[in-house]
């Protein structure tokens, strides 16, 4: 029998030692919490502090997969003005390495919380930690890609419909939430009257790719979650990065890009490989009605083979990408990069969001909607801010 080499001992006991850290992770996979920070100077709320707005803690046992004998813990926050019943409830799905604060920012949120404009409009929200940040569970990093996350977001509005009585549920996305939304609206096309997807194209920027590369750090051993976190395959932006990636400097409050930077959430390694998946063809599948807003400065998606500074041209690009039933209404905002919501524009941005939802799924109090999707006829709408 052939000697073995001193590599091959050593890549196998450091095989063997991250298959203990996967097994640790896989084990310990309750939430790291940390507390809301603020820059110098600055008050932070949250939807919950809104006059006549109640919130209500929401802890949904859910599982990865149809079947599992494992369960995990997702934790949200169900809000609304008044009764719950009768309402159109928006579920907002956060992108990676943001938790519920990219829909809830606490930071002037009278500007910045698209949570606190849709209560205001009449609907309730549900704001919630997807799996693998924040205060829900957090399982092995590679199990997260985007069809495990679909599931269990079908699972979250079973839970919540089974409770009260909505008019119809609308999904909200951002970034990898907006493929999770795509995701989910194909394999559950009877939970959601309409989906919203912000900061998404069918479009991969490669100097993004790039930079994702260089701008990660493994949040096991760098960040803020350094040495509590065990699982090696979750990452965490490097500091200083936020504000280049995801913003045009020129529309944005510094003070929001410092409060981004501090409350920095988790992305696990399975987000990053499953993500370009819904990319292509697929989203042709979608039967509801799709309002899509895009900034022309956004890093992640504008680049390469699409120009989004060409407001028609993108718009046209994303309309093969969707049949007439999805009556594709899609807006490309000036000065705008990938974080819509975080943008000084944010109030006008939650203006359009709100208004469409109003017309083609229904107003906050569950009245009918006043345009709604006509899956007989093409409707296909193309809307520049130029």
């Amino acid at each position: 029998m052939a000697r073995r080499s001193k590599t091959f001992y050593v890549l196998s006991i450091l095989t063997g030692l991250f298959a203990l850290a996967l097994l640790i992770g896989f084990l310990q996979s309750g939430g790291l919490t940390t507390a809301l920070q603020a820059a110098p100077g600055t008050r932070l709320a949250t939807a919950a502090e809104m006059a006549g707005v109640r919130c209500q803690r929401q802890v949904i046992p859910v599982q990865l997969a149809p079947g599992s004998w494992l369960s995990f813990d997702l934790v949200g926050e169900l809000c609304s003005t008044g009764e719950l019943d009768g309402k159109v409830l928006q579920v907002l799905v956060s992108g990676s390495g943001y938790g519920s604060i990219y829909w809830d920012f606490p930071y002037q949120p009278d500007t910045y919380s698209y949570t606190r404009a849709a209560l205001r409009a009449g609907y309730a929200t549900f704001n919630f930690y997807r799996l693998g940040m924040g205060e829900s569970d957090r399982p092995l990093g590679l199990l997260l890609g985007v069809d495990k996350q679909a599931h269990v977001l079908g699972q979250i509005i079973t839970a919540l419909r089974s409770t009260h009585d909505y008019s119809a549920v609308l999904t909200v996305g951002h970034s990898f939430g907006s493929v999770i939304a795509i995701a989910h609206g194909l394999t559950h096309p009877d939970q959601v009257a309409g989906i919203v997807l912000t900061g998404f194209a069918h479009n991969t920027n490669p100097t993004f790719i790039t930079a994702m590369r260089t701008g990660v750090d493994v949040a096991a051993f760098k960040g803020p979650f350094a040495g509590r976190l065990v699982d090696p395959t979750y990452l965490i932006s490097k500091p200083g990065t936020r504000g280049a990636t995801f913003y045009t400097r020129a529309n944005a409050d510094p003070r929001v890009i410092e409060t981004d930077e501090l409350n920095r959430q988790t992305t696990a390694v399975a987000e990053a490989i499953s993500a370009s998946k819904y990319f292509g063809p697929q989203s042709r599948g979608l039967q509801v009605p799709i309002f899509l807003l895009l900034g022309e400065d956004d890093f992640v998606v504008c680049g390469g083979q699409l120009n989004c500074r060409e407001h028609a041209v993108a718009i046209a690009h994303e309309q093969t990408f969707f049949s007439p039933a999805a009556c594709l209404e899609m807006i490309v905002l000036d000065d705008t990069s990938h974080d819509s919501a975080l943008h000084l524009n944010a109030p006008q941005n939650f203006a359009l969001m709100l208004e469409w939802a109003a017309r083609r799924v229904g107003a906050g109090d569950g009245a009918a909607p006043t345009a709604p999707c006509r899956t007989h006829s093409p409707d296909l709408h193309q809307r520049n801010q130029r």
